[in-house]
């Protein structure tokens, strides 16, 4: 196994404002995918590679319990700052994890997800 995890999946009640949304933050690393027969986007690397998506298809629902996915900006303050511009919240704070540990801040989505940021 070269990763644990590889993938992530981030459901929506209200497809083009979570799009909205993530293609803010994610200064438009996100593309639609046409070819479903249900909204979703993908969120791609700097490379291009697809990463996870953005999806919008009962029975799955937002949620701010659970497990927490991370991203990784290449500043926290920035992405704190697009994230409340864009219509999310900062629950927590960039908050430092130790001496060479990085940074790490949560923060809820437009549709209630909560979500994390790490940076090292």
């Amino acid at each position: 196994m070269n990763k644990l995890f590889s993938y992530t999946a981030i459901p929506c009640e209200d497809f083009e404002r979570a799009f909205a949304f993530y293609n803010h933050i994610t200064n438009g690393m996100l593309a639609r995918n046409p070819h479903v027969p249900f909204p979703m986007a993908y969120f791609t690397d700097k490379d291009g590679n697809n990463v996870g998506h953005l999806f919008q298809l009962p029975p799955f629902r937002p949620a701010g319990d659970g497990a927490v996915v991370y991203m990784e900006p290449a500043d926290i303050d920035t992405m704190l700052a697009q994230i409340e511009k864009a219509g999310g919240k900062t629950i927590m704070p960039k908050t430092p994890l130790g001496p060479g540990k990085g940074h790490w801040a949560v923060f809820l989505d437009s549709e209630g997800n909560k979500l994390a940021l790490h940076t090292k």
